[in-house]
């Protein structure tokens, strides 16, 4: 086999499993920066409509904005007070869009500013959480443990790569 198509069936079979996955569109971004983090949700759940998606922002993440969605109710839960000054707002520790519909056939995505914590060559995770028509859920929570695989998780959640700042 040539080393092209080598080349193309590794990838292919990399892509295979993360298809189901709920991932991130741009997976490195340069540590303490702001990141549009996009997230791609490739279906309902098992067979039902989502009818909301939850970001659940790790503590490291002390600034996040999340993008309206027409269809969509957004809802914000703060982790604290608001730090002082003009324009200041408290971190938030959960991000959800709800009353909208997500057909198992369909694709969306969902999308928030966020501050990257500056820890480079991290793997930095952001759990989510699809809730679905008929109390069916997905929850893209597992955090890999170091050393072990991505395949060795149904539900692994959505990560980043943070890069050295340049």
């Amino acid at each position: 086999m040539s080393l092209h198509r080598a080349a193309l069936a590794l990838g292919l079979l990399a892509a295979g499993p993360a298809a189901a996955h709920v991932t991130l569109e741009t997976q490195q971004a340069a540590a303490n920066s702001y990141y549009r983090a996009t997230f791609r949700v490739p279906h309902g759940c098992d067979g039902a409509a989502m009818t909301r998606f939850v970001v659940r922002l790790p503590e490291a993440v002390t600034d996040a904005r999340p993008m309206p969605k027409p269809g969509w109710t957004l809802r914000v839960t703060a982790r604290g007070a608001a730090a002082s000054g003009h324009g200041a707002t408290p971190p938030l520790s959960e991000i959800a869009w709800e009353g909208g519909k997500l057909e198992d056939s369909q694709y969306d995505e969902f999308v928030v500013r966020i501050r990257l914590p500056d820890r480079p060559a991290e793997l930095f995770h952001i759990p989510v959480v699809q809730e679905c028509e008929g109390g069916r859920t997905a929850a893209w929570v597992e955090i890999p443990e170091p050393g072990t695989r991505i395949t060795q998780y149904r539900y692994p959640a959505p990560a980043v790569r943070l890069a050295p700042r340049n």
